[in-house]
């Protein structure tokens, strides 16, 4: 960044405050970004009077062709909040978070979503606009909440397992020395990289002057660069926040729950009960050391994501 000054990032004759920078030259298109999910027999199998199912989705009428519902959710998007009340109202019992759930929960294939089909998704030749759901965030929020979680230096708040994978790769994305990088002694005694919020921001800028942020790992990816690939954002059913307090309701909707309240009757997708709030460590007033120079990084390298999640964002 030798010709990247911090007067020339903070320009103040610029009324946007925004850098420009290059299109992006890079991204990846090969990987699933979503799953596919419906109920499978199990879950009307177990069904009891309590919980009112719609005829046409009764076990009996239950096919093998069932629709399945497109969700596609990134890291540091309340994904944890949103799979937990997915489990919830799929299996009509309530889960604590813990460690043991940390293991399986992200995996919707795997043995403990008993009551539900779900496969990554690969094949958009095959979507319905009406049964898709896409849960996004804050650009900005949300990167300041991976940093604290992945690269700050603090071994109480950071998932040092990732940071040990992530950083380096993200250097050597961004043509960085790891020399950059400072260290911590975790809790199990291991040597565990990390960086200062500034020096993560430059090394984020450096990457998006290359036109590399496709590449980067999915916490710090444009949300559109995860979910946008394939299918623009018009043409998703659903495309809101975990403060949606319709949110629980849409859901159930798509997988054909009948929610018990209305005795059947149509009723209005607004729960009081939101399945997670925006919380403070994506507040950039939480950041007491934050600079000129950072905001303005931040405002340049979310920009395009604004441009495409701002309608949706409430």
């Amino acid at each position: 960044l030798s010709d990247v000054t911090p007067r020339a990032l903070s320009e103040k004759n610029d009324p946007s405050n925004l850098l420009l920078l290059p299109e992006i030259s890079n991204k990846k298109t090969d990987e699933p970004t979503g799953w596919d999910i419906r109920l499978n027999e199990h879950y009307y199998h177990d069904n009891d009077a309590s919980v009112s199912i719609s005829t046409s989705r009764r076990l009996e009428q239950w096919q093998e062709h069932d629709e399945f519902t497109t969700i596609c959710l990134c890291p540091k998007c309340f994904s944890s909040s949103f799979y937990t009340k997915l489990y919830d109202i799929t299996h009509r019992t309530s889960v604590t978070y813990g460690y043991d759930k940390t293991k399986w929960i992200w995996r919707l294939e795997s043995p403990e979503w008993k009551n539900v089909d779900a496969r990554k998704k690969t094949n958009w030749s095959h979507f319905s606009s009406d049964k898709s759901l896409v849960l996004i965030r804050d650009p900005k929020k949300r990167l300041l909440s991976s940093w604290k979680s992945k690269v700050q230096c603090n071994a109480d708040a950071v998932d040092t397992f990732d940071a040990r994978r992530i950083l380096p790769e993200l250097l050597d994305l961004a043509g960085f020395s790891h020399e950059i990088l400072s260290f911590y002694t975790d809790k199990e005694g291991l040597e565990t990289p990390c960086l200062d919020l500034s020096t993560f921001l430059l090394v984020m800028f450096q990457v998006h002057l290359q036109g590399k942020e496709g590449l980067v790992n999915d916490h710090f990816r444009p949300q559109h660069l995860i979910y946008f690939l394939h299918v623009s954002p018009e043409k998703w059913g659903v495309v809101t926040t975990i403060q949606d307090g319709g949110l629980t309701c849409k859901l159930e909707r798509m997988l054909g729950i009948e929610s018990a309240k209305g005795d059947g009757e149509a009723v209005g997708c607004h729960d009081p009960e939101k399945m997670g709030k925006e919380h403070t460590t994506g507040r950039i007033s939480e950041f007491t050391t934050i600079t000129e120079v950072d905001e303005a990084i931040l405002n340049a390298i979310t920009r395009e994501e604004y441009k495409i999640l701002g309608p949706y964002l409430g």
